[in-house]
């Protein structure tokens, strides 16, 4: 299973071959949630989820601006079932990440309390999930998410659709970008780290537009994501220590390892927006240039090769 579409033809069939696909995958994924190893099946059922709702974003025109809508609240939530359960699994990994950076060997009381919290949260969110049945809920949504796909009337959606569309996401996380750039806030910043995933599926699946261009740019893209991922799980870990005062009380001590916190936040947002400062460069009218420029010369490749293979096997 890959999450790409043929982008020539029928270009409304293969979208929700793909949905159809993702939504398999999310529900075999928590089906075995009691035999797999629980960390990994719900980091990648989260995945699914993200990626089914930057494909319903590209729907706009055939489902209409509720129906996307009323998709995306559905993903939206089924992600958040297993929100705090993921939240407390990476913030144990950003945590010794931070250590790992700026201590060489001994890791000092602070991290180790630091650590005692975040398996207490992990196992809270455990018996919270169990408890309130919260998994067997989504695999319902799933099933009947998977009949409404199946119903979306796509027979005309083409790459004129497509196209409109892709320029959309792009104008979408260049504008987050430049208000995070201008007061660069946690929700600011949380705004432009959805935005720009959401633009890293949407040139993912549509990499057979012109898959060299398109293959750089989603490295570009998938790295921003990195930098800006990273800040985030680092202020929810703030967030979450800052819930603690009895585990990790206020003092000197606590005082610097926020001050740890926020050096490192500034490092990651400078790398994240001097490479914005690349990916971004264009208009959203100069992308959608660029890439109608990228597709036909791929087009014309593509027929030129099989003129040759044709040559190729002529007789003699």
């Amino acid at each position: 299973m890959s999450y790409r579409i043929k982008t020539h033809g029928r270009i409304g069939a293969e979208l929700q071959r793909v949905a159809d696909e993702e939504i398999a995958a999310a529900q075999v994924l928590l089906q075995s949630l009691d035999r797999a190893g629980a960390t990994e099946a719900i980091h990648d059922a989260r995945k699914h989820f993200k990626k089914l709702r930057a494909l319903v974003q590209l729907l706009r025109e055939p489902l209409g601006a509720k129906g996307v809508h009323a998709e995306q609240i559905f993903y939206r939530d089924a992600g958040r079932e297993f929100q705090r359960l993921r939240d407390a699994q990476a913030q144990t990994a950003t945590l010794e990440t931070l250590a790992e950076r700026f201590f060489e060997t001994k890791r000092p009381p602070i991290v180790i309390a630091a650590r005692r919290v975040l398996a207490m949260e992990e196992q809270r969110a455990r018996r919270m999930l169990a408890k309130e049945g919260g998994c067997d809920a989504v695999l319902d949504g799933l099933r009947a998410a998977r009949l409404r796909a199946a119903d979306w009337k796509l027979d005309d959606y083409r790459w004129k659709e497509l196209r409109t569309a892709l320029h959309r996401g792009y104008r979408r996380a260049r504008e987050a970008w430049r208000h995070a750039r201008d007061e660069p806030k946690p929700r600011a910043l949380h705004d432009w780290r959805r935005r720009t995933k959401d633009l890293l599926y949407h040139v993912s699946l549509c990499h057979s537009l012109a898959p060299d261009f398109m293959e750089e740019l989603a490295g570009e893209l998938e790295v921003l994501g990195e930098f800006l991922g990273d800040d985030h799980d680092l202020v929810v870990l703030r967030d979450l220590l800052e819930r603690h005062p009895r585990d990790v009380p206020a003092g000197d001590t606590r005082a610097a390892f926020f001050e740890m916190v926020a050096l490192r936040r500034e490092e990651l947002l400078d790398a994240a927006f001097d490479l914005a400062g690349r990916v971004f460069l264009e208009s959203p009218g100069e992308f959608i240039e660029a890439l109608d420029e990228r597709r036909d010369e791929h087009r014309q490749r593509r027929k030129k090769a099989q003129r040759i293979a044709e040559r190729l096997v002529m007789p003699v």
